[in-house]
């Protein structure tokens, strides 16, 4: 038996399977191993989680509620409590086993070919490798609705009223909307079904109830989408989908035009294939999803859209030029060719930048001030170690406006900012406990802070470092108990 026939003996679905390991390997070298560049959400998330397993109380808890990615961070949490790095290892398989779920859709709604080419495409993409490397909202909501109209498919195959399906939809559908507006796409579309294509009546109201319950439930809970900054620039995060995010933070005249690019093309690929979209669960689920996230136009919105254009944009130029006798593969296939070859290259070039900022270890603005106090943080540890008597610690309790980023990088006793006080002295008696603050006063949100803090004398707060992303301050006296000591 030659190599060639045994080869060619291999079915194709294991040459897939090969190809998303090699993609997954290649992938974890492109991510950040440090502590940074994390999404805030994410960031509180883990948090928690380190806290249940490692039985440690923690000042998390006053974060607020955190979205329910803590569920799936548990497994990684109780194996490597404090590693960042595991739960993007987790994050990756969890994407490839997406991309597996997202190909077979695709080659039922359309063909292989058609699968083939977008899920190559957007695994590649860098707008997919930024949201793995910050453990973004956007990677988890394409999972999510991928899963979910697996069980919706499941659920309808064997239907039992309370069953374990059942549970599994409502479940996914709290998951959704905990993480962001767009996930209110999956219940919606979950609704709608039922509505249409009712199995019966009975049943049809189960989910009715269960659904919109749910999902009311988890917004009551966690109070909204507390880290979601609303009305960005749509064109911005659609040239981020394709060029990556730029170093300095400032879109130029190219990417600006490859974003209206993009939106002509997503809303050629909405008109053409309203009807393919609207019928298919995922499809509905993509376009309610592009619908309410215009609210929003973040990078979660940009992960929806180019997953939109790729899987049903691909058909719509596969079928462009019939097959007709006598014409070659270049009529054919030659527009497609183009396109594969030219969006591949700009994707692995993103890519590339992406991984030689990794290695330079450039931070953002934000970051580059918690590294700032990091160190700060590192330094007191040193001296603390060196004082033998023990007796008066240096203390180190910070309020942030990134909390959750904040106690990971600096590993040090994190709250939220303080809200702003009618007056300084008032202010003053509020942070009584607090040594540093770092938040950024140019926001609207933090004027009124700003303001009260700026009013203090010298021998109350000093400016310990000011960057373009904020400002770190230090408050002096601070009466705090000498018993407590820094904490991770």
């Amino acid at each position: 038996m030659t190599l060639n026939t045994l080869l060619l003996r291999i079915p194709l679905r294991y040459w897939g399977y090969l190809s998303l390991a090699l993609w997954g390997a290649a992938i974890l070298f492109l991510l950040r191993p440090d502590l940074y560049h994390l999404d805030e959400g994410s960031a509180k998330s883990l948090l928690l989680v380190w806290s249940i397993a490692d039985q440690v109380a923690a000042s998390v808890v006053t974060f607020g509620a955190p979205d329910l990615r803590a569920l799936l961070f548990l497994p990684v949490a109780f194996l490597w409590t404090g590693n960042v790095f595991a739960a993007k290892v987790f994050t990756t398989l969890l994407l490839a086993f997406t991309i597996w779920l997202l190909y077979l859709w695709s080659r039922r709604i359309a063909n292989a070919e058609s699968a083939l080419v977008a899920s190559g495409l957007l695994i590649v993409s860098p707008l997919i490798l930024e949201q793995i490397d910050t453990l973004s909202s956007g990677v988890y909501l394409l999972p999510a609705f991928a899963l979910g109209a697996w069980l919706n498919v499941e659920y309808r195959a064997n239907p039992r009223p309370g069953g374990g399906w059942y549970f599994s939809q409502l479940l996914v559908s709290a998951f959704c909307v905990s993480l962001h507006p767009i996930g209110l796409a999956y219940p919606l579309a979950l609704l709608w079904s039922w509505y249409k294509e009712p199995l019966d009546q009975k049943q049809q109201k189960y989910f009715f109830i269960g659904v919109s319950f749910v999902s009311l439930f988890t917004l009551v809970m966690l109070g909204g989408w507390n880290y979601v900054e609303w009305f960005q620039n749509p064109i911005e995060s659609l040239a981020i989908s394709i060029f990556g995010s730029p170093v300095d933070g400032k879109i130029s005249t190219v990417r600006l035009i490859a974003g209206w690019v993009m939106f002509a093309g997503l809303v050629i690929v909405v008109i053409k294939q309203y009807r393919n979209l609207w019928s298919d669960f995922i499809g509905r689920t993509f376009l309610i999803g592009l619908t309410l996230g215009v609210t929003t136009s973040d990078l979660a919105w940009g992960i929806i859209a180019l997953s939109l254009i790729l899987y049903f944009g691909t058909p719509l130029l596969l079928n462009s030029h019939h097959v007709r006798p006598g014409k070659g593969f270049v009529h054919h296939r030659g527009l497609m060719m183009l396109l594969i070859i030219i969006l591949s290259t700009v994707f692995m070039r993103a890519d590339r930048s992406h991984y030689e900022i990794r290695l330079s270890g450039l931070l953002s603005e934000e970051d580059q001030l918690i590294h700032f106090l990091a160190v700060e943080a590192e330094n007191t540890r040193k001296i603390n170690e060196r004082d033998e008597s023990g007796k008066n610690p240096n203390l180190l309790r910070v309020a942030s406006q990134w909390p959750s980023r904040t106690m990971i990088a600096c590993k040090c006793d994190t709250l939220p900012l303080p809200p702003a006080a009618r007056d300084p002295q008032v202010q003053r008696t509020m942070l009584h406990s607090i040594t540093h603050l770092i938040f950024n006063p140019r926001q609207a949100s933090n004027t009124a802070l700003a303001r009260n803090l700026s009013m203090l004398d010298g021998g109350v707060v000093e400016t310990t470092a000011l960057l373009p992303g904020g400002v770190l301050l230090h408050l002096k006296n601070v009466n705090a108990p000498a018993n407590q000591k820094s904490d991770r």
